[in-house]
């Protein structure tokens, strides 16, 4: 439990200053994602023993730390193909050395952890006055679910939700913290649109309930996905570069899955309006 307070006391100043100075530069937004994104594609890499292989370790690397910028700058596509093209040529180069198992694996999670992640620059892109109200929903979304979780199923958890997958995890934790997301989530709103906005944007609550609510449900399975993964490579964290929670990818795996949510829900119910 100190750990995890320590990474904490680390990690939300360096947030909050995202979303102050992002104000000005929203440039910092994409900065942000971009070393998350590479980050947790690197701790993946390593996970499956594919780090080793530069051939294709170093494309997937630089393909998630430039595709956020590409994306806000319209070239995103362009990335995409290249990277592409370039992981299997490289697989038929070095075929001696990587196999089709090695490129699909390191592959597929470099296009699903980026490009969900990323997510949170189309969003700041979409509405960049209140860019750092996403970026703070969309990784403050699945952290508030994961938190009233954990101090319910402490508490009242007696129901096993997932054994076989995550053991810890219970039916008493996942309510309380989907009812402990709505109410965080409506808080933080409430907080950005009187003291960020000055009563300027008005909140759609409603509809924030309804993303909060189908956002920490996603989160479980998010959470639930990623941990099946670890399982299946046989580690307990992806990384330790944060104290108490192992990597990024592992305090990161729900807003992969929570983000691209958000993009959907909010191009049909606004949940901010001018």
């Amino acid at each position: 439990m100190a750990k995890r307070f320590l990474a904490a006391a680390i990690g939300v100043p360096m947030i909050l200053a995202v979303v102050f100075f992002g104000v000005y530069a929203p440039i910092l937004f994409d900065i942000s994602v971009a070393i998350i994104c590479a980050i947790s594609v690197g701790e993946f890499s390593h996970a499956t023993n594919t780090l080793k292989l530069y051939q294709i370790s170093i494309p997937s690397l630089l393909f998630a730390a430039s595709y956020p910028f590409l994306l806000t700058f319209g070239y995103s596509d362009i990335a995409v193909y290249a990277y592409t093209g370039i992981a299997l040529s490289m697989m038929i180069f070095f075929h001696k050395k990587i196999t089709y198992k090695e490129l699909a694996n390191i592959c597929c999670m470099t296009f699903i952890i980026t490009i969900a992640l990323s997510t949170i620059v189309s969003m700041k892109n979409r509405d960049t006055p209140h860019g750092s109200f996403y970026f703070v929903l969309s990784l403050g979304l699945p952290w508030m679910a994961d938190i009233g979780a954990f101090f319910a199923g402490s508490f009242l958890g007696k129901h096993k939700l997932c054994p076989e997958i995550s053991p810890k995890k219970t039916v008493e934790g996942a309510v309380g913290g989907v009812l402990f997301c709505i109410g965080a989530t409506c808080f933080v709103a409430w907080l950005f649109s009187t003291l960020l906005y000055g009563g300027s944007v008005r909140v759609e609550y409603i509809s924030l309930c309804c993303l909060a609510f189908l956002g920490s449900l996603l989160s479980i399975l998010g959470d639930l996905s990623f941990s099946l993964i670890k399982r299946n490579i046989g580690i307990k964290d992806y990384g330790s570069i944060l104290p108490g929670h192992g990597g990024f990818l592992d305090r990161f795996d729900s807003v992969v899955f929570v983000s691209p949510l958000m993009l959907v829900f909010i191009s049909y119910f606004p949940i901010l309006s001018f």
